[in-house]
C-alpha cells in the first residue's frame, strides 16, 4: 500500500475526527444500533482498523464528475434539511446563476409545478445563495457566507 500523502493523511485525520465527533454526541452504543453496526465495529472504525465511512464517502464523491457528486451532496444536505451551494469564482457564479434562473422560470412557465420542477427551483436558489457567497467575499465580507 503506497504511503499517503500529507493532504491524503490530513483528510483522513479529518475525517476520523468528524467521525468521532459523530459518535461521541450520542455516544458508541446507540449509534451502532442505529447504523445496524455492532459496538466492536465502531470502536474499530474509531480505531483505523476498519474504513471511516466519512472518508469513503468524500473520496466517492471526489472520484465522480462533479455534476454527480453534487447531486449527491445535495441530496444528503436535503436529506439534513438544507441544500448544497458550489463556491465559485464571481464570474462563473453569475452566469450560473442566470442560467439556473431562467431554466426555473421556464419549468413553471406552465403554471404547474411537478417534482422536476421543484428540482430546477432549488438549483436556482442554490446558484443565487452561491452568487451572494461569492460576492459578499469578494467584496471582502464574510457574513452572508456564514448566514443561513
Amino acid at each position: 500500500m503506497p504511503t499517503p500523502t500529507p493532504g491524503e493523511e490530513h483528510l483522513r485525520e479529518e475525517c476520523l475526527r468528524r467521525f468521532t465527533s459523530l459518535v461521541e454526541s450520542v455516544g458508541v452504543k446507540r449509534f451502532s444500533s442505529a447504523l445496524g453496526l455492532s459496538t466492536r465495529q465502531v470502536n474499530r472504525i474509531l480505531a483505523g482498523a476498519q474504513p471511516n465511512p466519512v472518508e469513503r464517502v468524500i473520496k466517492s464523491l471526489q472520484s465522480a464528475d462533479a455534476e454527480s457528486g453534487d447531486r449527491v451532496v445535495d441530496f444528503i444536505c436535503q436529506e439534513m434539511g438544507g441544500h448544497f451551494v458550489r463556491h465559485e469564482a464571481l464570474e462563473p457564479a453569475a452566469v450560473n446563476a442566470v442560467k439556473e434562473c431562467a431554466e426555473a422560470i421556464a419549468a413553471i412557465s406552465d403554471g404547474q409545478v411537478s417534482e422536476l420542477d421543484v428540482q430546477e427551483i432549488r438549483e436556482a436558489i442554490s446558484a443565487l445563495s452561491g452568487l451572494i457567497i461569492s460576492l459578499s467575499r469578494a467584496r471582502g465580507d464574510d457574513s452572508a457566507a456564514t448566514e443561513r
